[in-house]
Formats: C-alpha cells, sequence, structure tokens
C-alpha cells in the first residue's frame, strides 16, 4: 500500500529544496483538501478507522464549521488511511467538483490547486511510485476569459427540471431546488436555512453567511413559500436532536443536510430527466444558481441589481452573465417596428 500522508510529507519535503516555505505549506492544504474529498466522496481507496461512527463524526465536525477543516475535523481526518495506488482517475476529477460546489471556491483558486494535484502526481510517477501517468490526463487548468459563458438550463429545460423533482421527488427536494431557481441561493446557504426563516408572510430572506461573510436580502417568491409551507407539514421535526431542531432542511438521518446529499439528489434527479446529455453531465447546484441569473439578465434585470441578489463583492463578478448580450439584441427585433418592413410582400 502506498500511503497517502507519508508521500504528501515526503512530497513537500522534496518540494522545499526549490519552493518557497508558503508554497509548500499552501500545497501541503491543497493535498489536505483532496484527502478530505476522497474520504467524504467514501471513494475505494480510503481505508477508514475501526469506528464505525467515523464518517458521521467527521461530517458532523465539518458542518459544525461550515464544511472547512478545523482542529477536530483534521484530527478526525487523520484516523483515515488513503491508498495511492487504489485512486482512480474520476476520484481526482470528482475533487474539484468538490472545491466549486462544497467549498466554494473559484475558478482561479481550483486552477492553483489543480497544479499542486498534478505537481504531486508527477512526483510520485517520476519516483516510479505509480505507474500510469494517464491518472492526471484528465486534470486539466481552465483558460478564463472575462466574457466566458457560464453553463445554464434555457427556461424551458429549468421548468422541465422543476417538473421532474416535483413528480418524482419529495416536498423537501422541490423546495430546495425552487429556491436555487428562483432565489438565486447558492448550495451552502440553501442547507444554513433555518425552520423560521420562510413563512406565509415572508417577503424577503436575509442571506447569512454568504461570501465575505456578508448578509443581503433576497425576495422571496410566492411559489417558494408555498413549497416550503407542504415541506413543513411533512417535516419530521419531532426526530431532528439538538441544533438540529433548528434547520430548515433535513437529511436522512434527522440532521441538517449536507451538501454533498443536495448534489447527490440533483444528480438523480437529472437522470429522469428528458434533457439533452450535455445539460445532464453539466448540471450542479451552482448551475441552478447561474439559471437563475442569466433568466433575469434576459428579462431585462439591470446589472447592479442581479450583483445585489447573487451577493457578489464586485460588478466584475456578475457581467459573466453579459453573455447573453446576442440573445437580447437578437430579442430586441420583435420590439422594432421597422425590422419586418418588406416582409409582407412575400
Amino acid at each position: 500500500m502506498l500511503d497517502f500522508d507519508l508521500q504528501v510529507e515526503r512530497f513537500i519535503a522534496a518540494l522545499g529544496i526549490n519552493k518557497s516555505l508558503n508554497t509548500a505549506k499552501a500545497y501541503r492544504s491543497d493535498l489536505r483538501l483532496l484527502k478530505l474529498h476522497l474520504v467524504l466522496a467514501r471513494c475505494p481507496c480510503v481505508i477508514p478507522p475501526r469506528s464505525k461512527s467515523a464518517y458521521s463524526e467527521l461530517e458532523a465536525a465539518l458542518e459544525a464549521n461550515d464544511q472547512k477543516l478545523s482542529a477536530v475535523s483534521n484530527r478526525l481526518l487523520d484516523g483515515f488511511t488513503v491508498n495511492l495506488e487504489a485512486i482512480r482517475p474520476d476520484d481526482l476529477v470528482g475533487y474539484f467538483l468538490f472545491l466549486k460546489e462544497t467549498q466554494g471556491y473559484a475558478q482561479t483558486t481550483i486552477n492553483r490547486k489543480i497544479v499542486a494535484v498534478r505537481r504531486f502526481f508527477k512526483y510520485l510517477f517520476q519516483h516510479e511510485l505509480l505507474p500510469d501517468p494517464s491518472l492526471i490526463y484528465d486534470l486539466e487548468t481552465k483558460t478564463i476569459h472575462r466574457n466566458e459563458a457560464p453553463l445554464h438550463l434555457t427556461a424551458e429545460e429549468a421548468f422541465h427540471f422543476l417538473d421532474t423533482v416535483r413528480r418524482h421527488g419529495s416536498e423537501r427536494d422541490y423546495a430546495m431546488f425552487l429556491i436555487m431557481l428562483s432565489m438565486g441561493l447558492r448550495i451552502g446557504e440553501v442547507v444554513q436555512m433555518n425552520v423560521d426563516d420562510i413563512g406565509r408572510d415572508t417577503r424577503f430572506y436575509r442571506v447569512t453567511g454568504g461570501k465575505g461573510g456578508k448578509n443581503r436580502p433576497v425576495p422571496v417568491p410566492g411559489a417558494v413559500r408555498e413549497a416550503v409551507a407542504s415541506y413543513k407539514r411533512v417535516r419530521p421535526r419531532d426526530k431532528a436532536k439538538g441544533q438540529h431542531r433548528l434547520a430548515l432542511f433535513l437529511g436522512n438521518r434527522y440532521t441538517r443536510i449536507t451538501p454533498r446529499a443536495v448534489q447527490q439528489k440533483l444528480k438523480e434527479y437529472v437522470e429522469l430527466t428528458q434533457l439533452p446529455e450535455s445539460k445532464k453531465l453539466m448540471l450542479t447546484p451552482h448551475k441552478l444558481r447561474h439559471t437563475f441569473a442569466t433568466a433575469l439578465y434576459l428579462n431585462g434585470e439591470d446589472l447592479r441589481t442581479l450583483m445585489r441578489l447573487l451577493g457578489h463583492e464586485n460588478i466584475a463578478t456578475t457581467t459573466i452573465y453579459t453573455h447573453v448580450d446576442a440573445e437580447k439584441l437578437i430579442a430586441s427585433l420583435d420590439k422594432n417596428p421597422f425590422a419586418k418592413v418588406g416582409q409582407e410582400e412575400h
């Protein structure tokens, strides 16, 4: 067995010859997150400790610290062993989805973490500790363009997805995904919602704990109020214990639902839809947020308002939605009285 923790320390020691102390520290942190993903995803390469509660204890410690590693969760993570020889390419690709969807890192930050993982595995190949370099072939950094279009569903596709959840899913899941599509909340913001946050008369929901620790008010559509009310009628409130009694959305163990559980539910519903395969492959909770923002922009919302609704710190971040300007310009033909001059003659 090729032990992950041992090889990381050897890699860092070798790296220290040519890199600064800060770089070595950053690489260790990046690889620590890789181990966390492998453990939480229960990848076959992971050997858990004998304690049957090891996974639940780690998940609880992460939940208590907004899904970030703390002294407690680091100690629990140390109890897991990862066999590098059993890692698969999909395990590594999944790591970067974990960074984006669960940890909420920007693509530029993810790029730096890709470099760290690629360098680590190249070290293992160069020292003939692992035999197959193709393991990291799919780990490509992504070039960021200012006008890059965020992937999203069309309005018709979004309605189809919601209808699929309504027909095949639970009241809880319908309320969660409707909130993402109609309020534009991040997955981390949705799972942090409490049972008293949205009532029948709630006009605004104040998002807490967003990026940078900032709060923002987001209007609550009537459809969301109705969906949440329907879910509350069947929510197993008497089975939730301790601080989990406050959580709006509960998981299978009657604890606050985790981002990973929401991601898994989304995948299950996507497979039941008639969406194109390309959309099925790309759809994540964050893409539902992109769908919300794109729909508002297409319907005339200005960037400043969109910036406030999404909780962006900088207007430059919001300008990614101007990729649909061409669609808006083409749609303006319908409002142009001179656009069809002469066509009536044909």
